[in-house]
């Protein structure tokens, strides 16, 4: 691996740990250095010993430093050994991993909290049947105690499959989350109604509306209008929409079979 390669390799790495650009310097001189006293650091870093110091207790803070056991003034400096810095990543990674666990379980509440007021919507169009179930599957991360769905499921899931489907049921059921689906009277549509209450659901059928491909559904604050001709997924985030298209749902559903 070339040099250059190397030190930017090494440089992402102690950036992602927090370390400043003199603590990333230091840091790598010490490296080809070895085992030195430190105004042989500061000679090199072209700095004072003093700020050498400093820069090294905030190294030692970080727990990449290492000093011999001689006296104070004559012992010898050098860093940890670079294995120590995969150690931290990865101990990192671990601690963002639980954060972002318990961040995820806590979004539907931190969501029904918040609100949008006068801030501008947000709108975001995903095209593709990667995006398209993508963005599906990311509904569970907000969702809390119920999911509402309109218009063609058989469109829907002959669109992204029965797995993708079942695989995101099952994610649904395990976080508790009720169903409303209001579709056309079609061949899954009937299947799913079969099932209703061992996959925490209820299913209604449209009364007098001409059949339509697309479809949307409602979680907290937003809405996902899913297009499978395009095929598209436009998310929108705002209050106000959603509690238009929720209007209209509530008034189907109480009209439906």
């Amino acid at each position: 691996m070339a040099t250059n390669t190397l030190n930017q390799t090494l440089y992402n790495s102690l950036k992602e740990l927090g370390l400043s650009e003199l603590e990333i310097n230091l840091y790598t001189v010490s490296l080809s250095l070895g085992p030195v006293p430190i105004k042989k650091i500061a000679e090199s870093m072209g700095i004072s010993r003093p700020n050498v110091y400093k820069v090294i207790k905030n190294l030692e803070s970080h727990g990449l430093v290492q000093f011999s056991d001689r006296a104070k003034y004559t012992r010898t400096f050098m860093v940890e050994s670079p294995t120590t810095i995969i150690d931290k990543l990865r101990q990192k990674k671990e601690k963002i991993s639980v954060l972002d666990n318990d961040f995820i379980y806590q979004l539907p509440d931190l969501l029904a909290q918040y609100h949008q007021g006068e801030t501008p919507t947000k709108i975001k169009v995903m095209k593709g049947r990667d995006q398209y179930i993508k963005v599906f599957n990311q509904s569970l991360e907000e969702a809390k105690d119920e999911i509402q769905y309109f218009g063609s499921a058989d469109d829907f899931i002959n669109f992204i499959s029965w797995g993708n489907e079942l695989n995101w049921m099952r994610k649904r059921i395990k976080k508790g989350i009720f169903m409303k689906i209001l579709v056309f009277r079609e061949q899954i549509s009937n299947d799913l109604k079969g099932k209703d209450v061992v996959e925490r659901r209820e299913t209604r059928f449209l009364k007098e509306v001409d059949h339509f491909h697309s479809s949307f559904m409602l979680f907290s604050n937003k809405v996902i209008i899913f297009q499978p001709k395009a095929p598209l997924a436009i998310f929108i985030e705002d209050q106000f929409i959603v509690e238009m298209l929720k209007g209209i749902f509530n008034k189907m559903w109480g009209i439906s079979e």
